[in-house]
């Protein structure tokens, strides 16, 4: 392993807080109240709500709930404060991870830190945003899954899609018409500093993941000197359009799944042919043969596979096993597998109407359907499987009805004490070159580079990386400007 943490800064145990961004009044939220709660045996967990503004520009204007849970510090010794975890999505509900999973950091950094989990606004259990029944939303990917293969504006796989995505964005105006105009990264930047404030640390210490570290890029951004000890892992560039996130992450899918191909075809039960390109086509077809709609339990349709593939190129150490046999199974005729997998039938969580909705939010202006069209063409000869359907899945931001008035763009950060970022050579959601771009932008980055294939690398998937955050965050040394970590 190369020693890659020895040098560094030795990081400020506090900053002073300065006034809040332009245009933004100052908000000084209540201490918070913990609960017991959950039911993990032998664990404590607590939980906690925090009011704060809808709208940041009305400080004194109608509020909001956040939920908040937290880990309290499992050691004897000396506390370190707080830190703040955010597992990405976004729609991803961090009171739920806090309260199901036995851990979220490693031993000794839980040891000396409470760690807190939130719901982000229009999430879960913090004001959550539905803008359409889970029965719709069940047509609403069915549609998409149809129309993924689609080349031409004028397709009635395309109409049928394109009136789903209009409906959705109406759905979200008429059925949360105040809190619409305010569920963007941005607000919940602004709503960290307030959990920050009503946690009473001088400073945000601070662990995120894929979409957690554009939300923690704006904070560092807007904050810089109120920023403490912050890893942003598997890193997404802000400066991004949704175009240009949808491209970016169908090449990483695309790289994974022929990963996967490989895997198959070299593990000596693979369903497909034993020729790369040959087993490609043939999962191709078996995609194609799927129906478009269907509630049976064993019969896959094509959104459930195409959600099942999706989900299983973020750690395939853990997931293609569990692809390979539901793939296997799904051949032979048992759908269920790939249904559980993809998970696109949980029809009690808003996961995915949050995920569409607050990315559609912030993205700046999006194509027109002739313009989508081509671009679907395009990606598609490149990234057969999954890349027009990230084309067509962009559409849906069109017709939104409310948008951030900044819209991406890059960060900086000046001011800031270091901060590390980690990305992963072969992520398959998150390009290396997304982790490579974010830490240009902070001034005051730390970029550690591992060579996995793992999204979300801290702290289980590289022994380097763990050593190189627990070191930053428990004793305050930040790493060199880049480190790489080798394999384990």
């Amino acid at each position: 392993m190369r020693a890659v943490a020895g040098t560094g800064l030795l990081l400020a145990a506090c900053a002073s807080p300065p006034a809040p961004p332009d245009g933004e009044a100052a908000v000084t939220p209540a201490p918070l109240t913990w609960t017991r709660c959950g039911e993990l045996p032998g664990e404590v967990r607590e939980c906690s709500t925090l009011a704060v503004p809808l709208d940041y520009a009305d400080p004194d204007g109608p509020t909001i709930d956040l939920a908040l849970a937290r880990i309290p510090a499992r050691g004897p010794g000396e506390k370190l404060g707080s830190i703040l975890v955010d597992p990405g999505g976004p729609g991803i509900s961090g009171v739920d991870e806090i309260l199901t999973l036995p851990s979220q950091l490693s031993d000794e950094v839980e040891a000396r830190y409470d760690i807190v989990g939130w719901d982000r606004r229009a999430v879960g259990k913090s004001s959550p945003l539905w803008c359409r029944t889970p029965e719709e939303m069940g047509a609403y990917a069915r549609d998409l899954a149809s129309a993924q293969w689609s080349t031409s504006a004028d397709s009635p796989d395309i109409e049928r899609w394109t009136a789903q995505a209009r409906a959705f964005s109406a759905g979200c105006e008429t059925r949360n018409p105040d809190l619409v105009g305010h569920i963007g990264t941005r607000d919940s930047a602004r709503d960290m500093e307030s959990i920050r404030v009503a946690l009473g640390e001088p400073a945000m210490n601070y662990v995120g993941w894929s979409h957690g570290t554009k939300l923690a890029a704006l904070y560092i951004d807007a904050y810089p000197q109120r920023v403490g000890r912050m890893v942003l892992d598997s890193a997404i560039d802000p400066s991004l359009s949704i175009y240009e996130y949808n491209r970016g992450q169908s090449q990483a899918l695309e790289a994974q799944l022929m990963r996967f191909v490989d895997y198959c075809t070299e593990s000596g039960d693979c369903p497909l042919p034993p020729d790369h390109a040959a087993a490609t086509a043939a999962l191709k077809t078996y995609l194609l043969s799927l129906p478009a709609e269907g509630t049976d339990p064993k019969t896959a349709t094509r959104a459930d596979a195409m959600a099942a593939l999706g989900d299983a190129m973020y750690v395939p150490p853990d997931s293609f096993p569990v692809l390979l046999q539901a793939l296997r199974d799904g051949l032979a005729g048992d759908g269920a597998g790939l249904i559980e997998l993809g998970g696109l039938r949980d029809s009690t969580s808003n996961k995915l109407q949050a995920l569409y909705a607050i990315n559609c939010y912030d993205s700046g202006p999006t194509p027109d359907v002739t313009e989508t069209a081509n671009l679907a063409a395009q990606w598609n000869s490149d990234t057969p499987i999954f890349g027009s359907v990230n084309a067509w899945g962009g559409l849906r931001c069109n017709n939104f009805p409310a948008h951030d008035p900044i819209g991406p763009k890059p960060v900086r950060g000046a001011g800031a004490p270091p901060v590390i970022v980690v990305g992963a050579l072969d992520d398959g959601a998150t390009p290396i070159a997304w982790s490579r771009a974010l830490a240009e932008q902070l001034v005051s980055a730390r970029l550690v580079v591992a060579d996995t294939d793992v999204h979300s690398v801290y702290p289980a998937y590289n022994r380097c990386v763990t050593a190189i955050v627990d070191t930053y965050l428990l004793d305050g040394v930040a790493p060199p400007r880049v480190s790489d970590c080798p394999a384990d």
